[in-house]
């Protein structure tokens, strides 16, 4: 047994018995109708009943406001097991850093333009949990898991091709990083976006990447950049562009067909970020489908409340205190 309101209610008891000792107090004190004054005979004179009578009003009155205060105190009592629904799904966004997403065939750039779209896609969320995983050469967790919807945007907005210094692109080990980011005890829907040019430089091949990636994560993959490519310009220089050991310009293409490899590795879709159509709409539906599909149901305990009772005591009492009466007066 709990109560909820216990110095709310500590509060109220002292304010009721204090009452009582001023009323017994000046009762006693300021008495008119006693043996000093008048004579009983006189009392019963003036009054059609007995003392036994006003006595049980003030009983029922007491009982019935001690009752009033035990229900204000919230009690609870109990245990009581409720089924709880929780929707939602798990989402990584692994995003590409490599100096490739600085070219402008998107405009205003690759990377800008996905951190655009995810910002659209936190915006429309609802009881879903979303990290961050960002690579390039090396990768690392930027965001962990979090329902923090606000904090996600400001780390969103903070991702840059210069977060990592190594150079190159290894997808297979950002989606192990990805994987390593959800709870496996977890029995919620988990989803892998992968955000990329496809312009992978790691020794992997798709058969690692689909002994990363098991049944109860679903991985879908969005192709950034156009067929034509474009050349990667060099933040650190104006009017300067990426070239390769030989001294010859780099231009960047996506690789589609290594992303659809991908893609179709767990059942998952291949969307592209074109120039004008916005991906986040799509990506949307697909985390819609997923909460459609999982209704998760599990127990949860609590305290049940009784204020019910004692409240219901106290007005049952103050109500017969009211309509037991206390004599009438003679005429």
């Amino acid at each position: 047994m709990i109560f909820e309101y216990l110095n709310f209610a500590l509060v109220c008891l002292a304010m009721f018995f204090l009452t009582i000792i001023f009323s017994f107090y000046r009762s006693s004190r300021y008495r008119i109708f006693d043996n000093k004054n008048f004579s009983k005979n006189f009392y019963n004179s003036l009054f059609i009943g007995n003392s036994s009578t006003i006595s049980l009003k003030i009983l029922l009155r007491l009982i019935g406001i001690l009752s009033l205060i035990i229900a204000i105190s919230g009690i609870k009592t109990g245990v009581t097991v409720k089924p709880v629904e929780r929707k939602g799904v798990d989402i990584v966004f692994c995003v590409d850093v490599s100096l490739s997403m600085d070219a402008q065939d998107i405009k205003p750039s690759r990377i800008d333009k996905v951190k655009f779209e995810l910002s659209k896609i936190v915006d429309s969320l609802e009881g879903d949990r979303i990290g961050v995983v960002v690579f390039s050469g090396s990768n690392f967790l930027y965001l962990p898991l979090t329902m923090d919807y606000d904090a996600s945007k400001l780390f969103i907005k903070s991702i840059d091709t210069s977060m990592i210094s190594s150079r190159g692109t290894d997808i297979p080990n950002a989606i192990k990083t990805s994987v390593e980011a959800f709870d496996n005890e977890d029995d919620q829907q988990k989803m892998i976006f992968l955000f990329t040019d496809g312009e992978d430089h790691s020794d992997l091949s798709i058969d690692d990447i689909s002994y990363l990636v098991n049944d109860s994560i679903d991985l879908h993959v969005i192709g950034v950049g156009s067929s034509k490519g474009s050349l990667v310009p060099i933040r650190s220089k104006q009017n300067s562009f990426l070239k390769d050991e030989s001294g010859e310009l780099v231009l960047s293409k996506i690789n589609l067909n290594f992303l659809r490899e991908i893609s179709l590795l767990n059942n998952g879709k291949l969307l592209r970020i074109s120039k004008s159509e916005p991906i986040s709409e799509n990506i949307i539906d697909i985390i819609k489908k997923g909460e459609d599909s999982l209704i998760s149901s599990f127990e949860f305990s609590d305290y049940e409340h009784k204020f019910q009772y004692p409240l219901a005591v106290a007005i049952l009492l103050l109500m017969i205190s009211y309509l037991i009466s206390s004599g009438k007066r003679k005429i």
